[in-house]
């Protein structure tokens, strides 16, 4: 049997910051242990974390399922004209931020692995390919997947856990270091079907500070499960019907079941210096459990992950970290009694600053001299853990365009920060990593890496994405972890500048004009449509984490941007004025920038409430002065803020957190506010966007999707038609040359969808009457792990979708029976496709007499 590890890491590089570290030359005998820092993902999840619980110190415990039962209660009473749906532009050449990792034991091809916010994923070609990866739907609103566990008796049987969470709740508390996670969880899900459908095992949908770290199956008896969470350590005896709290430590990290005595289990616990941290064993199946001291270090603030080695059960691994802080260091010890006692074998700081984060070890299956440790980077010994020698090489990625499924870099590479790994069940020498670069892969147990991202769509990307506002095919984003990536319409994105890509822009009046920036508000520019860069910061301002700048509609030249401290450009950042007399606006840092279209003299401002409460101030004279406008706005970050167009004093605030209105509008310039949030969720909203040619048609992002006003956010209709699953939408953003609205998501990658003939059907709330009998084309097309299209029916009535050959014979009956009006979406997945040759086929929806037909291409 062979099981899933998971775990996690980003980086450093001098002079200027990539991937979140900080460090000196680029060359393959630096000493990374020597330079170090605090972690980057550290803090951006501080930032993410801390912008949706504020003023809590950490979110609600029910407060996003119920919104998601909201939306699924309420628009699904919806419809649309749907001849347009969002279609996924990329970066299918960049993947995202993985921590679990999984290989079937029976078809070694079928891999699945988790994204950090980006759901499930499945690959069926051993993650080999332009197409290799499919998302995996639901039916609930899956971000973070931290633990994926595989039947072995049979595979169709699948647990997934879900959340991304390094710290327990509030343990340390404080403005500085919070409460730290990367996404939202629900529990455990299971699959008896190889993922068509799933039902809730470990029901955490109102206990959404919780998650889920490892799944076990026992050796034995696969009814028999037990799972590593931040609760503690929790055994079902019914194949997840149900689950019981055997061990109460929190923050389990991991276990492992001894394959020959299976009621030995030892369990990892403890991150960012939480209670009880440490290594503990059961003998009689978790019924007691003893910590486990000899041997060990006498404590530790990270997190620890175990390993087993397949030729002797009882030798086992624990990589242990030391937590977050600089110099703070990672320990390798072993154990040849299943863990009743230990040393520690080597001290090397394989981790560095992310003891917390990313960090395992993976003994040889076969080979007791062969051991690969990894961090930032991957390290492999030779002489059973005793030396180490660096294999990978973080810095070495590709800028340009990494080809679709293809090397991003040369055979030293491997991405910073490795969470996952799984071993292939059949070749010892094969390992899976899953890191903040997506999936990858060594076929010599770590002498070589490849990555294997073709169509793996899971990179997060911050706020403040950039379209062209004449050019088609171009648009600019920075991502997690993945530095700053440039659209030019097609799904290989070119990826420039380095570190945590934060916000961009694109000059609206020089198309080849581009602004990127890292972490900070380290600011370049770039006048040959991103070729070559220049820095262009303003002076040091405090700012955020993902530091906020913003072009002038009206005039290219003109730049505002800054933290504590804001600033002016009029020469496109060659030189910086500071404004409000080189005060502080209010004494924290910027959040949102807005400026009108028509006077590049008017600009909103909002701030993040470190020092203060949340505050929304106004300039009409380029910043000598701002205006206080904040009133009877609630005390929640206000993630963005979005100018009208045609008249600057309409202005609309969005805001994060739980329990208050997160859309406000004013008419009057910010004197005075009007929450028009209506039916929207109540979800952490980051994004707000006019459509300059229907003024009243405003569109939301939010932590469940897009949602859609037609008269002026008086009501809201969902949007999200073509886009499987949940997604946390980052920013919008519109191109009016070919009105284009695009969402730039944290953890799904960035989708478009075109404006023009986008229409209402009826009212948010209501039965709606839909006069179109409509069938879509299915997306993507050609296809080969999966593909979906939709179908609206005006009244309530017997309908059927069918599968046919090129013969004409009917293959499949997809859906019949009643079906209600409005709406509906039908996905093709691996069950209804596994016996299909490649070829032509269609696809028909019936209703009342009436048929339309469309043709899809399945190429395996």
């Amino acid at each position: 049997m062979k099981l899933l590890t998971l775990f996690i890491i980003p980086v450093i590089i001098c002079g200027f910051t990539i991937l979140g570290i900080e460090y000196g030359l680029y060359y393959k005998n630096f000493n990374p242990f020597k330079h170090i820092k605090q972690s980057g993902a550290m803090k951006a999840m501080h930032s993410w974390q801390r912008e949706r619980a504020y003023p809590e110190d950490d979110i609600p415990e029910a407060a996003y399922y119920r919104a998601y039962e909201q939306i699924q209660a309420e628009f699904s009473k919806q419809s649309m004209i749907l001849n347009n749906q969002w279609q996924d532009i990329g970066p299918k050449n960049i993947g995202g931020r993985t921590i679990s990792i999984a290989i079937d034991p029976v078809n070694p091809d079928i891999i699945y692995a988790g994204a950090a916010s980006g759901g499930l994923w499945r690959s069926t070609t051993g993650g080999a390919g332009v197409q290799a990866w499919e998302y995996i739907e639901t039916g609930y609103p899956v971000n973070g997947v931290g633990a994926i566990a595989i039947n072995y008796d049979n595979p169709e049987i699948i647990y997934i856990g879900t959340g991304e969470v390094y710290a327990y709740q509030n343990s340390i508390g404080g403005l500085s270091i919070r409460a730290t996670r990367g996404s939202y969880g629900i529990g455990i899900l299971k699959t008896t079907d190889g993922g068509d459908t799933w039902t809730k095992s470990l029901d955490w949908s109102y206990n959404q500070k919780r998650g889920v770290q490892m799944i076990r199956i026992h050796p034995v008896n696969p009814e028999i499960l037990f799972a590593a969470t931040t609760e503690g350590i929790y055994k079902s005896t019914n194949a997840g019907g149900a689950w019981t709290l055997v061990h109460p430590v929190i923050m389990a990290t991991d276990l492992l079941i001894h394959p020959n005595s299976p009621d030995t289990i030892i369990s990892a616990h403890g991150n960012l210096n939480s209670s009880g941290n440490g290594i503990y064993r059961s003998t009689n199946g978790g019924a007691t459990w003893l910590k486990i001291t000899s041997g060990l270090p006498a404590s530790y603030g990270g997190k620890t992950l175990l390993a087993g080695f397949e030729s002797d059960p009882d030798i086992v691994w624990a990589s242990i970290g030391f937590g977050e802080t600089s110099g703070a260091g990672t320990n390798l010890a072993k154990s040849t009694d299943f863990g009743a006692t230990w040393t520690v074998v080597n001290t090397d700081d394989y981790a560095t600053y992310q003891g917390w984060f990313s960090h395992f070890v993976v003994p040889h299956p076969t080979d007791p001299s062969k051991i690969l440790t990894a961090g930032v980077d991957v390290y492999k010994s030779t002489d059973g853990g005793t030396n180490f020698s660096q294999k990978s090489y973080w810095y070495l990625w590709d800028f340009g365009v990494p080809p679709v499924g293809g090397p991003e870099g040369p055979p030293d590479y491997s991405h910073a920060d490795h969470h996952a790994y799984a071993i292939h069940p059949t070749n010892p020498n094969i390992v899976y990593f899953g890191n903040d670069g997506g999936v990858f892969r060594t076929t010599d147990f770590g002498e070589t890496f490849s990555g294997l991202n073709g169509g793996y769509q899971s990179t997060q990307f911050y706020k403040r994405f950039g379209v062209s506002k004449a050019d088609t095919t171009r648009a600019i984003g920075g991502m997690q972890d993945n530095a700053t990536a440039i659209w030019e319409g097609t799904v290989a994105w070119r990826r420039v500048l380095g570190g945590d890509g934060c916000c961009t822009q694109i000059s609206h009046t020089n198309t080849d004009t581009m602004y990127g920036s890292s972490q900070y508000l380290s600011i370049r520019r770039s006048t040959n449509k991103g070729l070559n860069w220049s820095g262009i910061a303003p002076p040091s301002s405090n700012p955020a984490f993902n530091g906020q700048f913003l072009v002038a509609p009206s005039n290219g030249k003109i730049l505002y941007g800054g933290g504590e401290y804001f600033y002016k450009s009029t020469n496109a950042g060659n030189n910086w004025t500071a404004l409000n007399s080189g005060a502080p606006v209010n004494g924290d840092p910027v959040l949102s920038i807005a400026i009108s279209y028509t006077n590049p003299d008017t600009v909103y401002i909002t701030t993040a409430p470190y020092v203060r409460r949340a505050e929304v101030f106004r300039s009409t004279n380029g910043g000598t002065t701002f205006t206080n406008i904040t009133s009877s706005l609630p005390d929640r970050y206000p993630v963005d803020i979005s100018v009208d167009p045609a008249d600057s004093r309409i202005v609309y605030v969005t805001f994060s957190g739980y329990g208050t209105p997160h859309l406000y509008k004013s008419t009057d310039a910010g004197a005075s506010w009007t929450d028009i949030s209506g039916n929207l969720p109540d979800v952490p909203t980051s994004a707000v966007i006019i459509d300059p040619e229907n003024r009243d048609h405003l569109f939301v992002g939010n932590d469940l999707g897009v949602f859609v006003s037609f008269n002026g956010g008086a009501n809201w209709n969902l949007l999200n038609n073509g886009i499987p699953g949940s997604f946390l939408v980052m920013d919008l953003a519109y191109s009016p040359v070919d009105r284009m609205l695009f969402a730039a998501t944290h953890g799904r990658g960035v989708y478009r969808i075109p404006l023009t003939g986008l229409t209402s059907a009826g009212t948010a709330g209501n039965e709606n009457t839909v006069t179109d009998f409509a069938l879509g084309q299915n997306y993507p097309n050609p296809f080969n792990a999966g593909t979906q299209f939709s179908f609206t029916i005006p009244q309530e009535g017997d309908a059927a979708v069918r599968l046919y050959d090129v013969t004409g014979k009917q293959i499949a009956e997809l859906l019949s029976g009643t079906i209600s009006a409005g709406t509906h979406f039908v996905r093709l997945g691996a069950s209804q496709l596994n016996a299909l040759a490649s070829g032509v086929y269609y696809y028909s929806v019936e209703w009342k007499g009436r048929k339309q037909t469309k043709k899809l291409i399945y190429m395996k």
